[in-house]
């Protein structure tokens, strides 16, 4: 199984949408695939999946123990802690990709969303060990979306990845955001299990080949860092995406989809 992470320095980017497009491309082309939703700041699977109501969400993997009082049952009998094996719900429109939600009102200070480092080392754990058995249970690509910045969960979420897709919108801000991204967090990190590659999302149209070129040679050249996309604004794609619609379903969009399927060739053929 390999694990393909999607992060970004800021919100905002489309990682979301490219993260559950690649995921369904995926699912399409026969691959088992799961997508976890693990930007626990503002998760969005629950709005965009309406009427799927899973047990357990991603958080509870990790922070029962803290709130093992409040999930008592009313005659004091203790609920057992869920395994990784109770999160996945099928997305009901792939028969393929299945789901993992993100707990819907994200408490700050807490648990996952905590800067308490030793909690962070002990749920570290629990993430290689959920890989594993979600390993076990035959998937072959597990996506996650995860919180932008330097977050110490997402920053748990890339130790255990075997791709990182980091997805920018390329103006003065994003190129810098995301050049000091990847020399502060990325770098000491390292690469050596690990790709990573440089999504370009929004890109306006017209732009100048030789400025796109040049954005990839910045990436490629300082920081040694390829560019595996690149997304041109889309209206159409806007409009979908401001309605909760997943954008690879409709055929008008062919650009868009064209874009994410050679995305998903070119992660297949490196990480195989």
């Amino acid at each position: 199984m390999k694990v393909i992470v999607f992060h970004s320095y800021k919100g905002g980017t489309g990682k979301t949408t490219l993260a559950l497009n690649i995921a369904i491309s995926f699912a399409r082309q026969g691959y088992k695939t799961l997508a976890i939703d693990a930007d626990l700041n503002a998760p969005t699977f629950e709005s965009i999946f309406v009427g799927l109501n899973p047990k357990y969400k991603f958080n509870d993997l990790f922070e029962f123990e803290l709130r093992k009082k409040a999930l008592n049952d009313d005659d004091g009998k203790e609920k057992s802690p869920p395994q990784p094996k109770d999160l996945p719900i099928n997305s009901l429109i792939e028969e393929n990709l299945d789901l993992v939600f993100a707990e819907s009102k994200p408490k700050f200070g807490f648990g996952l969303l905590s800067m308490d480092k030793n909690f962070h080392v002990g749920a570290l754990k629990k993430l290689m060990e959920t890989k594993n058995e979600f390993e076990k249970l035959g998937y072959d690509y597990l996506i996650m979306d995860t919180s932008p910045s330097l977050n110490l969960a997402s920053i748990n979420a890339i130790i255990i990845a075997d791709a990182t897709l980091i997805v920018l919108r390329p103006n003065k801000y994003g190129i810098a955001g995301t050049t000091f991204l990847i020399k502060e967090l990325y770098s000491m990190l390292g690469t050596v299990k690990r790709k990573d590659y440089i999504v370009f999302n929004q890109v306006v149209s017209k732009t100048p080949t030789k400025l796109v070129n040049q954005w990839q040679k910045h990436f490629k050249k300082r920081l040694d860092v390829e560019t595996i996309g690149i997304v041109h604004c889309d209206c159409g794609v806007a409009l979908n995406m401001l309605f909760g619609n997943l954008i690879v379903e409709h055929e008008e969009n062919k650009e868009f989809s064209k874009v994410i399927n050679k995305i998903v060739e070119k992660l297949n053929h490196d990480l195989l």
